[in-house]
Formats: structure tokens, C-alpha cells, sequence
């Protein structure tokens, strides 16, 4: 019997609003840390932030990301790694991509995400709290359901004193687990930001970052200036993402069930202002039978596509499909 778990993730990243009954000492904590630590906060003044990382594929690869922040809706941001080059620029309401590949590695955009980390909404719903010693330190860990996902639960552990961030562990697919850590906090402004950032995955680690530097910076008007080809996108406020309507399950390849063979395959796809689907690349494989499977399947999906207001338009979503066995 076959089991296909599909989960589409957005290539920014989402964090929804959670309702419910929760500790309001609690509630509070995880509100301050986040703030504390979210030097993206709507009224920041301009800045630059400069990151080494590491990630690991076959083989650890490192790279450089340089990000010049003037707003939420006014930044540009340029990453290397080896041969790889990708450059972001945000301006207004459209959103510029210029990469020399057909698509980002997803090492890059978790690289993105783990950034970011402390950009959340206010409500949140703690379900349980306890007291771990972490490095030494005693730490509280909440546990706050929702965060990534509708029915997906976070642990989030804090110190009790600083309210500084010290990890963020997680369950993504049937059986992935995933961790952030943080450590090495310093001052910057009126925040305090991790220099050292990490991301595991099954206790493996995937993603290493350290801030090199975070300084007051003009964002010079000329880097957001798109080159000629990059990709464009719109990009508003209270922007709706896109909603898969028709999603055909792949078929489980007969020789890999045969075999007990499972796999994750994912997928970066375009989705158009129709719904249909588009610029189908394969970023993360499992087997070439699963790989082949998902892809052709991807190709009748159908979506409600994301909308600025009333207006449908054009998005970009990373698509993991898991094929299971039980």
C-alpha cells in the first residue's frame, strides 16, 4: 500500500497567525524574544549585513551573502556560493531575481529562512512549557503549535532571563526533523541578533552561518536597479498565497515498492495567474523512478493562484513530495 505525503512550500516562508487559549506569561516571552531579535522590523533604519556560511551537500560548500536592508519593501541582496551566484532586489511592490541557474538550491533558501528566524506574528498558542539545560544553561522550551504550518508544532527554548533564542526544533515531512540553533548574541541597536545560526536536519547539520557584520548602511538607489532578464515578481501587502485545487498523486514506481524504497523528491515550480504550473525544475532528488513520477504529476497540478487584492499573480513554490511505505 502506498502512502504520498505532498507538502508545497512557500520559497519565503510563511508564519500564520495562531488563536486559541495559551499562558499569557508565556504568550509574552515568545512575543519579546522574537521582537528582540528581529532586526527586520518595519521602522529599522538602513543596514548591511554581511554572512559566511557553510552547507553541506555531497561535500561542505562554502558561500558569502551580503544583504543591504532599507525597508521591508526596499532591499537588495547578493549570494555566492562556488559557482553559484543569485542577486534579490525588492523595490515597492516587485520583487527581482537574477541567478545564473534555472533555480536556487534549497540550502540557499534555508539559508534565507534561518535569517529571518525571528520575523513572526504576535499571536501565538503555547500548548506546554518545561525546563531544559542546553550548553550548560537552564533553558525554557514552549511548545507553540502552528508556527510553520496549520497542525505542525514548534519547540522553541529560551533563556528565562535574556529571552534569548537558543533553538528551534521542528517535525517538516513524515519523518524529518529539523532544528535552528542561535548562539553568540551581541547588540545592534536596539535588538540582539545571533552571530553563529545553524540548521539540522535528522541531527545532521545542513547549514551553518556566521555574521560577519551588521552596520548602519545607506541602501545605495542604483542596486535596485533589475538587470536585463531578471525575474519578476509581485510582491504586497496581505499578499495570499497560492492554493493547490487539483493536485494528482504520482504514481509509486512499481520496482521501488517492490524494493521498499522511499524517497523525498522536491521541486521548485512556477505558478501562473491561471493556476496552471510552469518552470517545473528538479531541486532535491530521491530516486530517478520517484523523481520521474512527481515531475510528470506536477504538470496536471492545479492551483488558486496567489492574489495582491483581486488580482491574481505569478509565484514561485517548492513542492516536496515523500513517498512512504507502511
Amino acid at each position: 500500500m502506498k502512502k504520498l505525503t505532498l507538502t508545497a512550500i512557500l520559497l519565503f516562508g510563511t508564519r500564520l497567525l495562531l488563536l486559541g487559549d495559551t499562558n499569557p506569561a508565556a504568550q509574552q516571552w515568545v512575543i519579546t524574544a522574537r521582537q528582540q531579535a528581529n532586526i527586520f522590523q518595519p521602522d529599522a533604519s538602513p543596514f548591511q549585513l554581511d554572512i559566511s556560511f557553510t552547507v553541506q551537500e555531497k561535500v561542505p560548500i562554502e558561500g558569502h551573502l551580503t544583504l543591504k536592508w532599507g525597508s521591508k519593501e526596499r532591499w537588495w541582496r547578493n549570494i555566492v556560493m562556488s559557482d553559484f551566484q543569485q542577486t534579490d532586489m525588492r523595490n515597492g511592490d516587485k520583487l527581482y531575481t537574477d541567478r545564473n541557474a534555472r533555480f536556487t538550491p534549497i540550502r540557499i533558501t534555508q539559508l534565507v529562512n534561518i535569517i529571518h528566524f525571528a520575523e513572526a506574528p504576535e499571536g501565538v498558542q503555547v500548548k506546554k512549557q518545561k525546563q531544559e539545560v542546553e550548553h550548560g544553561s537552564e533553558m525554557t522550551c514552549l511548545q507553540v503549535e502552528g508556527g510553520r504550518s496549520r497542525g505542525m508544532r514548534s519547540e522553541v527554548c529560551l533563556s528565562p532571563t535574556s529571552l534569548e533564542i537558543s533553538s528551534e526544533e521542528w517535525k517538516g515531512l513524515p519523518d524529518e526533523q529539523r532544528r535552528q540553533q542561535y548562539a553568540e548574541y551581541f547588540e545592534f541597536r536596539a535588538h540582539r541578533y545571533p552571530r553563529k545560526l545553524e540548521l539540522f536536519v535528522n541531527g545532521s547539520k545542513v547549514v551553518t552561518a556566521h555574521v560577519d557584520s551588521l552596520t548602519t548602511s545607506n541602501l545605495e538607489p542604483g542596486l535596485l536597479v533589475p538587470p536585463a532578464g531578471a525575474i519578476e515578481r509581485r510582491q504586497c501587502e496581505g499578499m495570499k498565497h497560492a492554493v493547490p485545487l487539483k493536485m494528482p498523486d504520482p504514481q509509486y514506481p512499481e520496482s521501488a515498492r517492490q524494493n521498499r524504497i522511499m524517497g523525498d523528491t522536491t521541486v521548485s515550480m512556477t505558478v501562473l495567474a491561471d493556476g496552471s504550473v510552469s518552470n517545473i525544475e528538479l531541486i532535491g532528488s530521491a530516486t530517478h523512478s520517484m523523481d520521474s513520477a512527481t515531475l510528470e504529476s506536477l504538470k496536471r497540478w492545479k492551483f488558486k493562484p496567489a492574489m495582491c487584492g483581486t488580482e491574481p499573480v505569478i509565484s514561485d513554490i517548492e513542492v516536496v513530495v515523500s513517498f512512504r511505505l507502511h
